[in-house]
């Protein structure tokens, strides 16, 4: 497995082992530890830590009508299960990709009929997937070998991580497993490696603005639309 340079901060590993990192930014960890054997490890060890700190926590009396809430659940699942392998099999024949974690897999199928690639622009193609979460569009973008996507700045955090191939702009080269945290205000233009496409996952909590003097006139296709 190739090395993988770039990672989520500590703190985002600490809230992504305790269960509180929003759903968007913890889809993007979790693509991010499939290919990383560093942070797999530091999660191993937080995980340890959170067990140890449980374990030596008072238990406390709970009432009747919470296990009941939890049986219904539990009782809800066969239900939920046959959806999802019926939308398992709608989505198989879609952009799966065995290069990709089992967790972007999961979504594609899950967005089942819904899911499908459209241009952004010459260079770039995008599919959004479904997360069940309203505060960040989560998608797929595809760049094509040696493309460029329009410079473009930043009015909200986007999360990215790298899934196949690689990409360059003005800081560095990102490759496979690579994840990337864009905050408001940060300026960049993208470009995909001479070898072969780059396919990424991305998390955006605001429209991009792209910097050319003219691209007002793409603001209606740059919006953003969570599902």
């Amino acid at each position: 497995m190739k090395t993988v340079n770039h990672h989520p901060d500590a703190a985002m590993l600490v809230e992504f082992s305790a269960g509180t990192l929003d759903t968007a930014a913890s889809i993007c960890v979790s693509a991010h530890l499939h290919f990383c054997n560093k942070c797999r490890s530091e999660l191993l060890r937080l995980d340890q830590v959170g067990s140890q700190l449980m374990s030596e926590t008072e238990p406390y009396a709970v009432g009747e009508q919470l296990f009941e809430n939890v049986m219904a659940k539990i009782d809800a699942q066969p239900e939920d299960l046959e959806r999802t392998n019926r939308l398992e099999d709608v989505g198989s024949s879609k952009s799966t990709d065995e290069y990709f974690p089992l967790a972007v897999n999961k979504l594609i199928e899950n967005t089942a009929e819904e899911f499908s690639w459209r241009h952004m622009s010459a260079s770039v193609d995008v599919a959004r997937v479904k997360t069940g979460q309203k505060d960040y569009e989560v998608a797929l973008h595809k760049i094509c070998a040696g493309g460029k996507t329009p410079r473009h700045g930043h009015s909200g955090k986007e999360f990215t991580v790298v899934l196949k191939g690689s990409f360059s702009d003005e800081k560095a080269v990102y490759s496979e497993g690579d994840f990337l945290l864009r905050e408001p205000g940060d300026e960049h233009q993208p470009m995909g490696a001479q070898n072969g496409e780059c396919i990424c996952l991305s998390a955006l909590a605001s429209p991009i603005k792209l910097s050319n003097p003219l691209g007002f006139l793409m603001k209606p296709w740059l919006r953003i639309n969570p599902m």
